[in-house]
């Protein structure tokens, strides 16, 4: 099985850094969880694609200039605008035979991804927006290279400078959607049927029963959550469950149907069939290989301290 680990490369043109995070078992039940991020000088002319992401990309230009194609447009980009390559979507980048670009890039996904990529004033259909506070972000991607230990301490630093990034965005964007949301009302059901699982997961949850809790109807519930969050509400219960099994095995030796009990599963073998739809693998084959990434790392901190 392939290793991860925090990778983080450094040269004269490039600066890279790629996080804990696995994308092909991303944690769609976290609001906004960081992929990588990175800085180049590209060369002229230099091309990147044609490729498709599972996840959001934003690109800050700070020098030079260069092209994006996408969904047969093509964008003529320059310093001090940003971006946004969309999950799913063929994309081709090119910096100009001139005056290439240099630039930032931020890697990020969750469920609340698309709404803040929205507000921040992309569509897919318009993929460019400008910045006025472009350094003001640059400085704040620089401390998340800063935060590349594998540790929880820089993992939180990490989570936090991206919140900061994002927020410097929102901020500096000329195309910002406004803030009030005439959907107010439905985001904070979902947000409370949210705390609900939150709070009650390793309990025999029926989703009826939460809808009935705040006082809509389960088919309501479910065309929510599937607008706000992409999913419905038996999936995002499934998957919590299933990310704090993968907690408790990596951090815990309970047995594992100790661990399927713990998280509302009293079938150990429904639990271990679960498990393997999200993680592709079993529960007990996941913790070995939790194992095996924390001896990769004490191994990478021996050879390359940071």
């Amino acid at each position: 099985m392939e290793k991860k680990t925090v990778g983080y490369t450094e040269n004269v043109t490039q600066k890279c850094l790629e996080d804990l995070q696995q994308i092909n078992n991303m944690h769609i039940t976290s609001p906004l969880v960081l992929d990588y991020c990175g800085r180049e000088q590209c060369d002229p002319g230099h091309k990147f694609g044609p490729y498709v992401r599972e996840n959001y990309v934003l690109h800050i230009i700070l020098r030079g200039k260069g092209s994006l194609q996408a969904r047969e447009t093509t964008y003529q980009i320059s310093a001090g605008q940003v971006f946004a390559i969309y999950p799913d979507e063929e994309t081709v980048y090119q910096a100009d035979e001139q005056e290439p670009w240099e630039y930032l890039w931020i890697g990020f996904h969750g469920f609340d991804a698309e709404r803040i990529v929205h507000h921040i004033g992309f569509s897919r259909d318009s993929l460019v927006v400008s910045i006025v506070n472009m350094y003001t972000v640059s400085g704040g991607i620089e401390k998340i290279f800063s935060a590349r230990q594998p540790t929880i301490v820089d993992e939180m630093k990490r989570a936090s400078y991206l919140y900061a990034v994002i927020a410097l965005l929102l901020e500096g964007s000329q195309s910002r959607i406004d803030d009030r949301d005439p959907e107010y009302p439905d985001k904070v059901y979902v947000k409370m049927a949210v705390d609900i699982i939150m709070n009650s997961y390793a309990e025999k949850l029926k989703i009826s029963e939460i809808a009935n809790t705040i006082g809509i109807s389960r088919g309501y519930l479910t065309s929510l959550f599937k607008r706000e969050m992409n999913m419905s509400p038996q999936s995002f219960l499934m998957n919590f469950r299933m990310e704090k099994a993968a907690q408790l095995l990596k951090d815990t030796n309970e047995p594992v149907r100790s661990v399927g009990i713990s998280v509302g599963y009293t079938d150990s073998l429904s639990f271990s069939k679960t498990f393997k739809h999200k993680f592709h693998m079993s529960p007990s084959a996941y913790r070995e290989l939790q194992l095996e990434l924390v001896e990769v790392k004490e191994e990478y901190i021996r050879q390359y301290p940071l």
